[in-house]
């Protein structure tokens, strides 16, 4: 049955990510070691080091790190386990929108969108919202492409061949940060290699990150971020992880995971006695938020990181488009870089499945009812009042759940449906949870159709009625 684990919701330490969350999993994070090299030159890792961890100092560190992930709350513990592993992928937002890119201070309640759901496999008959876009102006074109184009961007300078391998290399470990010999990325690991020094050199200049190499893997050393668990692990999880990493016995979610890893013995010791990554100044951390992150919105981020992005917002970008092939989406509210393959990203969204299609449609209804009428300082966020995302979700369900053949679990359970579905554009920047309620955020307009001067009442089933005017629709929404 499908489903998707909770969201953490963890909070960063201060000096993890650089935004306003806060949390404790910072102390918990091993001490670093001194000496680390920070010059952009891979490091190898052929063996113990002379100077580095006995034979011993894996088991002790392997139970310190138990015993700390043992003490910490749930949230803590998956900060922590992304400081310690690293393994996350990167995460962004799918699809590209057909109209040209608006003009500078845009918000995304108004601007260019990505309707997916006019696609005639979800289009049930009768169905009221469905609108096809209007074509792009004369003289423009489409930003993105088709789901199996490649992100494609001609060198400026030297060999172009080459500046394709090291970008497939670059987004390879920003998918899968652990790539190893036997593992089932391994036939990359003679291209991350040969393209060793330039991957390196980049990961390090633009975000801070550290490339370790072994003689059978590869390991991009990540930041802290919250939200982002190994699946299946709580803080006991976490705990026997670092005992089996140092040779003790694995329960089976664990062992599930070192099947799936594939670790050699010499990156099960890095894993444990790595040393951490510096802390990082409001620009590469603004970079970090950039590259593994859906949307980096102004209002989540620090003073110093939010003048950095609006003031540099274009220069960054530009900088990703060269090195992972994202294309950016600059509005009022902050920057989304989203994959034109729909390829570099964990969570897919538009994706397959039942819950990845429910949460779309939830989005887009949900805009449609809710969208504020004036361009002209449009707030960030809109409160979601509770019986409109049930009465939305229970005509979603009415419209596509028996024919689409979607998860008769949670046909069955709509709570189950809600909580989930809303978790994932949580996950994805689209919505976030305010209280018992939750906001619908600016960037989950980019799925909705293009903006009407009066958008068409609910009629629904379980749609409330409207209690004001069409024309005031959007004024009277309590904005955040």
């Amino acid at each position: 049955m499908e489903r998707h684990e909770a969201a953490a919701g963890a909070a960063a330490a201060a000096g993890g990510t650089g935004t306003r969350r806060t949390g404790g999993a910072g102390r918990l994070a091993t001490q670093a070691r001194p000496g680390t090299p920070q010059d952009g030159r891979p490091q190898t890792r052929p063996g113990p080091r002379p100077d580095g961890p006995s034979a011993a100092e894996p088991a002790a560190v392997a139970q310190e790190l138990a015993a700390r992930f043992a003490a910490a709350e749930p949230a803590a513990a998956d900060l922590l386990a992304t400081r310690v592993f690293g393994a996350y992928g990167a995460r962004h937002l799918g699809g590209a929108p057909q109209q040209a890119e608006p003009a500078p201070g845009t918000s995304w309640w108004h601007g260019p969108t990505v309707h997916h759901s006019t696609s005639p496999l979800f289009r049930p008959l009768g169905y009221r919202r469905i609108r096809r876009e209007a074509p792009a102006q004369a003289g423009t074109r489409p930003t993105g492409g088709g789901r199996h184009r490649k992100p494609e961007r001609p060198a400026a300078t030297g060999d172009p061949a080459a500046t394709t391998e090291l970008r497939t290399a670059a987004r390879l470990l920003m998918a899968h940060p652990l790539v190893t010999a036997d593992g089932p990325h391994g036939a990359a690991l003679a291209l991350i290699r040969r393209h060793a020094e330039p991957l390196a050199e980049h990961f390090h200049t633009l975000l801070g990150y550290r490339l370790t190499l072994g003689p059978a893997h590869a390991r991009l050393h990540k930041a802290p971020l919250p939200g982002r668990p190994l699946a299946g692990l709580d803080p006991a999880g976490y705990a026997a992880l670092a005992r089996a990493l140092a040779g003790g016995p694995a329960p089976a979610p664990v062992r599930a995971l070192l099947d799936e890893w594939r670790l050699p013995a010499e990156l099960a010791a890095d894993l444990l006695t790595a040393p951490p990554l510096p802390a990082a100044g409001p620009q590469v951390t603004v970079r970090r938020l950039l590259a593994e992150t859906p949307v980096v919105r102004y209002d989540d981020l620090a003073p110093a990181e939010r003048a950095h992005l609006l003031a540099a917002a274009p220069a960054e970008t530009e900088r990703f488009a060269d090195f992972l092939g994202l294309t950016a989406e600059i509005r009022a509210e902050g920057v989304a870089l989203f994959d034109p393959a729909d390829e570099l990203t964990d969570l897919a969204l538009p994706g397959p499945g039942t819950l990845a299609q429910a949460a779309l449609l939830l989005a887009e209804r949900l805009v449609e009812d809710l969208r504020p009428a004036a361009a002209e300082n449009a707030p960030p966020a809109v409160l979601v009042p509770d019986a409109l995302i049930d009465g939305t979700l229970g005509d979603i369900t009415d419209d596509y759940g028996m024919s689409a053949g979607w998860d008769a679990g949670y046909l069955a359970d709509l709570a189950a449906f809600r909580r989930d579905a809303l978790d994932l554009l949580h996950r994805m920047g689209l919505a976030a949870p305010a209280g018992r309620t939750w906001l619908l955020l600016a960037p989950a307009a980019r799925y909705a159709p293009r903006a009407e001067p009066e958008p068409p009442t609910g009629t629904g089933r379980h749609s409330r009625p409207a209690t004001v005017p069409a024309a005031g629709r959007g004024r009277d929404r309590q904005a955040v």
